[in-house]
């Protein structure tokens, strides 16, 4: 078990989740079963303060290893970018560490992190971007320095932007040779359609970024406004203080807030969207808007997902759909919120001939769901597997803090991770099957098959049939360069 500072509570409790005694002697020598320890869990917290522009940082020291890491998360991300060029914004931070930085060029940035056996990354996402490192207590300050110059002064070198576009390019058109990635690119289109939550890079866009954009992308979203810096290894308090001080107090304040995310207005239509490609297996991805981050009923989601598609071999979609009927190679689902809406969804993986038995199974165990409470003790087995995996998230120091930065970032509770484990205890069954019943309405679904000839006559007679779930829906055939093409 490791040294560091966890409290003995969580200690007990990762043991027994990998096996040990599933009961041990309380205080008085009462019995402590394992779900008591893992509901009692209470995760530390990490020190904190703030700097006059508004940079958070959260630390927390461990002395196991002559270590430190950093992460430095950035509010704002591609859904506040341009529209196009599109992925713009992932580009930017991607060269903020690639092209060299303050007084290092790229070539000479890489040899001096491979000197001192250190890392330095970056990347922006959706919703947030930032640096991260890693390197021994004892370059703490020289890497400090490099990772200060990455986030604050990137170079953008034009060598090193090429490099990257050439790249993106060859993953652009190698897209058609994974059906899994047709399915996913083309399901995300048609549930957003040209808005930043459904836009997708395709080659004209990364053939129009330039090094005077990143720029540009730099000065607009690098800001200490909301900043959090996290850093946790065998360093002390008042030298983070001072090394945070020396190289990012005198980042320049904005002053203003990041504007709200774009509102989720686009609304998909339901339906099957058949994009026909070589492949002997099928690919099928279908699901419908879906909710923001938080609502009330989070508890009983997290059970739903559990029960429904996201166990593995312990769900229904897995138990039914594959193990009984042997329609799938593989089956999933659940609920996954985001930002303004996020999406329900399944996934599977089936033989050509097979695409509509499994589509319409995979919508019967939903229906079943929706009709019938999960029992009691299939829901108390979800419960436990959930608090169980739940702890797993606080295994290390580093864990801690950067869940800590996450859970700011995306405007948690302050008390989310202190409530959380109750919460979870107290769902019921009959609150799971609200959530099927309120969260899902397959008939706004759309449902996105990649697959061959055989497949797309598979789909058609089970729609003409008219007999099952499929009947109900419109069939369009689409085309996939990069992204889909409507006919």
């Amino acid at each position: 078990m490791k040294s560091f500072r966890i409290s003995g509570l969580l200690c007990s409790a990762l043991l027994m989740v990998v096996g040990c005694s599933a009961a041990g002697v309380g205080p008085g020598g009462s019995s402590v079963t394992r779900s008591d320890e893992v509901a009692q869990f209470k995760p530390i917290q990490p020190e904190e303060w703030r700097l006059a522009n508004g940079l958070t940082v959260i630390y927390l020291k461990d002395d196991e290893l002559p270590l430190v890491k950093g992460r430095l998360f950035i509010r704002g991300g591609s859904l506040w970018g341009p529209a196009s060029p599109a992925g713009s914004v992932g580009a930017m931070g991607d060269q903020m560490r690639q092209g060299g930085a303050g007084p290092l060029s790229a070539d000479m940035l890489d040899q001096q992190l491979e000197e001192l056996a250190a890392s330095v990354s970056s990347s922006f996402s959706s919703e947030f971007g930032g640096v991260s490192f890693s390197c021994l207590s004892s370059d703490v300050e020289k890497i400090l320095k490099i990772f200060a110059d990455v986030a604050l002064r990137p170079r953008f070198e034009g060598d090193r932007l090429a490099l990257w576009k050439g790249q993106s390019l060859e993953a652009i058109r190698r897209r058609k040779e994974d059906p899994s990635t047709v399915a996913s690119i083309a399901f995300t289109q048609l549930m957003y359609g040209d808005t930043p939550y459904g836009r997708v890079s395709v080659e004209r866009d990364i053939t129009a970024i330039n090094r005077e954009l990143l720029v540009s992308l730099h000065r607009q979203f690098v800001r200490p406004d909301g900043a959090i810096l996290v850093m946790t290894g065998r360093v002390d308090r008042l030298e983070v203080e001072r090394l945070v001080s020396e190289y990012f107090g005198g980042w320049q304040s904005r002053g203003t807030p990041l504007a709200a995310p774009p509102p989720v207005s686009y609304q998909p239509k339901p339906g099957v969207y058949f994009i026909e490609l070589p492949f002997s297996q099928a690919s099928v991805q279908m699901g419908q808007l879906g909710i923001p981050r938080l609502t009330p009923d989070y508890p009983a989601i997290e059970i739903f997902n559990e029960v429904f598609g996201s166990s593995g071999f312990g769900s229904r979609l897995m138990q039914r759909v594959r193990t009984e009927l042997g329609l799938t190679y593989g089956v999933y689902g659940g609920i996954s919120p985001a930002v303004v809406r996020g999406v329900n969804y399944v996934f599977l993986q089936t033989k050509a001939g097979s695409v509509a038995p499994a589509i319409e199974e995979s919508l019967s165990v939903l229906a079943g769901l929706q009709s019938k409470a999960p029992s009691d003790e299939e829901v108390g087995e979800k419960r436990t597997a959930v608090q169980n995996s739940y702890v797993l998230n606080f295994d290390s120091v580093d864990e801690i803090a950067v869940r800590n930065a996450r859970l700011k970032l995306l405007k948690y509770p302050i008390d989310y991770d202190q409530t959380y484990l109750a919460k979870i205890k107290a769902v019921s069954p009959e609150e799971v099957r609200q959530v099927a019943q309120k969260r899902w309405d397959a008939s706004q679904f759309v449902v996105v098959v990649v697959g061959n000839e055989q497949a797309y006559q598979n789909v058609q007679r089970a729609m003409d049939a008219h007999s099952g779930a499929l009947g109900a829906f419109g069939l369009t055939k689409l085309s996939f360069e990069s992204a889909i093409v409507m006919h």
